[in-house]
């Protein structure tokens, strides 16, 4: 039987916006360890989780793509791995940003890809994939904002939490629809 996703829900929106996950049983009539729900999360976004979620380090991509987000992107070198093992009781977690600011929710979609700058990331759920990113070394932006070359790409399917020191505003593209943006406000 197919997993169930964790639900994903901002609290407290404004500067000091926290998110609530729910992460369902393994129980029911087809159960087995396999289906644990679980997200990733940046190492120092844990505020409190219930009894039955179980935490740990990852070096999400291994060695060298660990050693790329800490000194490309000023991120964690380490993710953490946040996972509900139990069979019968729903566990919880609930993350913020270690910086003020807006967090915000984007649900990726198969094919989509969305480029974050350095302290963006802050959790998706286990099908999200988040690595380092070379933009052009002649990008006006790259250049000018004071974010440099190296930015995070959010890609997969699955929900993504995002931080900002600042408010964050959403825009709704259309198909084929590009927006450009200095990562540096």
């Amino acid at each position: 039987m197919s997993q169930q996703s964790p639900t994903w829900q901002v609290k407290n929106e404004g500067s000091f916006a926290s998110i609530s996950i729910t992460l369902p049983s393994i129980g029911g009539p087809h159960s087995n360890i396999n289906n644990i729900t679980t997200f990733h999360c940046e190492s120092d976004a844990i505020i409190t989780t219930s009894q039955t979620i179980d935490i740990r380090g990852s070096m999400s991509g291994g060695v060298l793509a660990g050693l790329a987000r800490a000194f490309l992107t000023r991120e964690s070198f380490f993710t953490t791995i946040v996972e509900n093992k139990s069979m019968t009781q729903v566990g919880d977690a609930l993350i913020a940003s270690s910086e003020p600011g807006g967090v915000t929710l984007h649900r990726l979609v198969r094919g989509e890809e969305l480029i974050l700058t350095s302290g963006a990331y802050l959790a998706g759920d286990e099908g999200v994939k988040v690595e380092s990113s070379m933009q052009s070394p002649f990008s006006m932006f790259g250049n000018y904002s004071g974010t440099g070359v190296f930015l995070l790409k959010a890609s997969g399917v699955g929900c993504l939490a995002i931080s900002a020191f600042g408010s964050m505003h959403k825009y709704v593209l259309g198909v084929g629809e590009r927006r450009n943006v200095d990562n540096g406000h």
